[in-house]
């Protein structure tokens, strides 16, 4: 997410980040129509860097486009979902994995940084910035891989899945086993142990996939209400 203190490279840019988190968030719900004229007008912003901001956003899979109905926010169905959450496992084990004989030690420092910082928002109950945290520490572990093939499908499959994951967060903050889990995969991989590291990856990503489609169900059923 683009800091409000900081300069965007470009207004599409600054346009993209803030719809971004909006839709992460649940400002603009699955579904919502993305009227460019109205983006225009609340970032006082040309058509241009708008119709910009909108490509990029349907290029990372947070929004939809349909003829003659425009832009959307996307929509999840329980399956969706599911699946979602099955690539996950998938892919950032194959990518936890991948780590086998490598020196981790730099991965283990950047990890502990964002452990502290999580524990804090842990302690204060601020959601938004221990979402975000809680994103990068897993970013971070994908970032030292050297499979890039696998980063690049990763880095879809986890920013299509963020507007679940926060709604999921905002219904009930995580519980301290839901950090101890980052504390533990961080244990195993200052260890060398990438098996326990991985199983505990996969298990951290599984253990909440029926209350992320409870949650959605619930959402839909709100929307239609």
């Amino acid at each position: 997410m683009q800091p409000d203190n900081e300069l965007p490279q470009t207004l599409a840019y600054f346009i993209l980040n803030k719809l971004r988190w909006r839709i992460i968030t649940g400002d603009l719900q699955p579904g919502q129509p993305l009227r460019e004229m109205e983006i225009q007008s609340h970032y006082g912003s040309s058509r241009g860097p708008v119709r910009e901001s909108l490509r990029l956003l349907l290029q990372n899979g947070l929004v939809e486009h349909q003829q003659r109905r425009g832009f959307r926010v996307r929509e999840y169905s329980p399956e969706d979902i599911r699946n979602i959450y099955a690539l996950r496992r998938t892919l950032e084990g194959m990518v936890v994995s991948d780590l086998e004989g490598r020196d981790l030690t730099d991965l283990v420092q950047v990890l502990d940084g964002r452990l502290q910082i999580m524990e804090v928002c842990f302690k204060k109950k601020d959601i938004d910035g221990y979402f975000l945290e809680n994103s990068e520490f897993h970013q971070a572990i994908i970032d030292f891989t050297e499979n890039k093939p696998i980063a690049q499908v990763l880095h879809y499959v986890n920013e299509i899945s963020l507007p679940v994951r926060y709604r999921l967060m905002g219904t009930s903050f995580p519980t301290r086993r839901s950090l101890n889990y980052h504390y533990e995969i961080r244990d195993h991989l200052a260890n060398g142990n990438i098996g326990g590291a991985k199983e505990l990856t996969e298990e951290h990503i599984m253990a909440n996939l029926d209350r992320a489609t409870d949650s959605e169900r619930e959402r839909a059923r709100e929307a239609a209400g």
